[in-house]
């Protein structure tokens, strides 16, 4: 299923000689929107399954995908298509119309296939391969291949609903195609020349091929100024915009800078693009079909095996691995999510299937806010055969194949990686990196461990429509296991831990394959429990009564503050000298005495304002504490008539922190009053109380206990 939109791509060069359009893919390419269903929200559409088909899938070295059928209909239509549109106009002469010679009459000549060679009755010579779509490309050689100002940057082209796409790489102004590095000069000579002598004997073989007669013998100079692999969209038009970024940001520009240190290190892509003209100009002169040209390409050429893959690996959403040149390994892929945080609305694209869990498996750690880390208490779930997994990787033998083999030996997705590092006596760093190697590779994910004391439901977010087809991989896997429609249905009962399914210890390794499986295919998600602090009248009560306290206190110190200054002036005057003490006894002036006055009168307003606070407070009942605060209705409380939230225990006031502190009191247990300041961070509504156990090093049993002494004081949401 092609839900990316490509629908071809095209390599174009340009040197001394002019623009060039040098090979494109499919060699038969044909439009069509991106498919899979239009569906929004959570709605399905149980009349269209999405089963998708790899029994076409070209991935094969020696296979091409060129469909010559016999249909006379569809060769009249892509005939038709031919003469839609003619960029150029040096062809027109009397019997070619608008001068495309497909337009002549041969379009109702039943005997013509578009793989083989034409001569029109004026003479012209009709070659299949000069015609991609509707266009020549005589003229998309010339657009393809845009000026400097384009260097490096995103260039983007609507033709029709064609969408061109492409990262223009040209030369550097000083004859290189990247910048040079000082040290290491002798390396890259050493490099260069065994790249070169390796490219050298495949131009060899393919000169006594080819009889000498189009290969330069300076190839790795070659004039060439530019080149440009363009992809070829043809999306729907509410969807052009973030298709054509993620294209783009993901495997145009990768994939053509790749390119660029290619051709800069051995001349790849002018080496590749002579071998191929080559080709097509020997095929030309014995008129050989089209599709014996193509095959014959993608066996000599690797620049075009590579552009093959990338188009299949690409156009059905999977991971392309290409090798470019002597020594250059390069993926590319459109990230796909392994999760959906929240359900899409009605107005969002519908992602059924797809696993729903808001727990995040990358965290930031020291601020780097730019480079998230795998969460060391994550675990990880492979989403193929662990068997045959190991068996691709010790095929490849590269690298870090034996590293992933022990990773995935390690890592079981009941344990997190901090425990598996812990267990195993590795280092946690290497451990981390290899398994964000096998996500990002889409091998694994990662999801919170499993254990038989969580909670886990049927995923809002599953895709019915394959129920059937899940029933019978379930009966195949797990033959002695209820049936998957009987397990489901357990499960969307009312929630309770998964170890209440699990029929005895025995049958429990056995139920947690199945549950690894079911989270695997979307069809179960965990039911995970979020907490705030919620503080009740009688605390907010207890807290007012003593702030209340503490402010008579501060006020009746304030008023006996005066008088002790005044003593001190006057045992402080006794001492001056006689000039002061003239100054002093001196007559007022009348802005001095309208000052005395007014501190007089606030002085009696302060005293007036103790007066009525005393008399207020001295009226309210002492604050008492019970053992249910939630059921406390006395008429005290009134004052506060619903509890306080605090959302943020990292962030707390002055006056939150007086609750949290009188809370804690309230705790007879110490374990549970020592634990308190520590769990407080995790009563945020953000972080799952069944992460705790695992941060804090403590079991399950230990760490519910604990909260259970809370939970009189804990705002309570279950979500997955």
């Amino acid at each position: 299923m092609n839900t990316s939109g490509l629908v071809a791509m095209a390599l174009t060069i340009r040197s001394n000689d002019g623009p060039r359009f040098i090979f494109h893919y499919p060699a038969r390419p044909r439009k069509g929107k991106c498919e899979g269903d239009i569906l929004y929200g959570t709605d399905m559409n149980f009349n269209k399954l999405d089963a998708e088909d790899d029994k076409n899938d070209k991935n094969e070295v020696d296979r091409i995908e060129f469909d010559f059928d016999d249909d006379d209909d569809d060769d009249e239509k892509m005939l038709h298509s031919f003469n839609r549109i003619s960029l150029s106009q040096e062809d027109s002469s009397a019997g070619v119309i608008d001068g495309n010679p497909l337009n002549h009459h041969i379009i109702l000549d039943e005997k013509m296939h578009l793989d083989e060679h034409y001569d029109t009755p004026n003479g012209i010579h009709v070659v299949p391969w000069e015609y991609l779509f509707q266009f020549s490309t005589t003229d998309l050689e010339n657009i393809l291949t845009p000026s400097r100002a384009y260097r490096k940057s995103r260039f983007e082209l609507t033709l029709d609903s064609l969408c061109f796409l492409s990262y223009p790489i040209h030369i550097r102004e000083d004859g290189t195609w990247t910048r040079r590095k000082r040290k290491q000069k002798l390396k890259g000579g050493n490099s260069n020349a065994e790249s070169l002598s390796s490219t050298t004997d495949k131009e060899k073989g393919i000169r006594k091929i080819y009889d000498d007669s189009n290969l330069s013998e300076e190839y790795y100079e070659g004039g060439m100024t530019m080149f440009n692999v363009v992809f070829i969209l043809d999306v729907p038009r509410y969807d052009m915009k973030q298709k054509v970024d993620e294209m783009f940001d993901h495997v145009v520009k990768k994939f053509n800078l790749a390119l660029m240190e290619a051709q800069a290190s051995s001349g790849y892509v002018w080496f590749e693009s002579e071998l191929i003209l080559a080709i097509k100009e020997k095929a030309r002169e014995d008129r050989r079909p089209m599709s014996w040209l193509w095959r014959e390409i993608l066996l000599l050429s690797t620049l075009a095996s590579a552009i093959r893959d990338i188009f299949h690996s690409i156009s059905h959403n999977k991971i392309a691995t290409v090798k470019l040149g002597s020594g250059l390994d390069l993926s590319l892929q459109i990230p796909v999510p392994s999760f959906l945080i929240s359900l899409p609305t009605s107005k969002e694209r519908a992602m059924i299937g797809l696993l729903a869990t808001n727990a995040i498996p990358f965290v930031n750690e020291d601020g780097d806010y730019g480079q998230p880390q795998l969460n060391k208490h994550f675990a990880l779930l492979l989403l193929e055969n662990e068997t045959k997994l190991v068996a691709e990787l010790q095929a490849d033998k590269k690298e870090l194949s034996a590293a992933l083999i022990e990773c995935i030996s390690l890592c079981k997705p009941t344990l997190s990686f901090a425990q598996t590092a812990q267990i195993n006596s590795i280092e946690l760093t290497s451990l981390l990196t290899l398994a964000s190697h096998l996500i990002v590779y889409r091998r694994a994910i990662a999801i919170p461990p499993l254990h038989s004391q969580n909670v886990y439901i049927v995923s809002p977010n599953c895709d019915l429509r394959m129920l059937p087809e899940a029933s019978l991989l379930w009966k195949k896997t797990f033959p002695f296991a209820p049936s998957l429609q009987s397990f489901l249905a357990a499960l969307s009962a009312s929630p309770r831990p998964y170890r209440t399914l699990v029929p005895s210890r025995d049958h429990r390794p056995t139920y947690m394959e199945m549950l690894a499986w079911l989270i695997r295919g979307g069809w179960v998600t965990q039911l995970r429990t979020f907490t705030w602090i919620q503080v009740w009248p009688e605390i907010q009560y207890e807290v007012d009564y003593k702030l209340r306290a503490e402010v008579i206190k501060n006020m009746s110190c304030d008023q006996s503050k005066p008088q002790d200054q005044d003593g001190t002036e006057s045992s402080d005057s006794s001492t001056s000298n006689e000039s002061l003490d003239d100054y002093f006894k001196a007559p007022l002036t009348a802005e001095q005495v309208a000052e005395k006055t007014r501190l007089q009168r606030l002085a009696a307003k302060r005293i007036e304002q103790l007066a009525e606070e005393y008399a207020s407070f001295s009226k309210l009942p002492a604050p008492v504490a019970t053992l249910k605060p939630s059921i406390n209705f006395s008429a005290h409380l009134k004052a506060f008539p619903t509890p306080y939230i605090i959302k943020d225990p990292g962030k707390l006031s002055y006056t939150e922190s007086l609750y949290v502190s009188a809370i804690r009191k309230r705790f007879t247990k110490t374990r549970a009053k020592n634990l308190w300041l520590r769990f407080i961070k995790y009563f945020n509504g953000v972080e799952a109380l069944e992460s705790i156990a695992l941060r804090e090093n403590m079991t399950h049993k230990e760490t519910w206990h604990i909260l259970l002494e809370y939970q009189e004081h804990l705002l309570v949401c279950r979500y997955w």
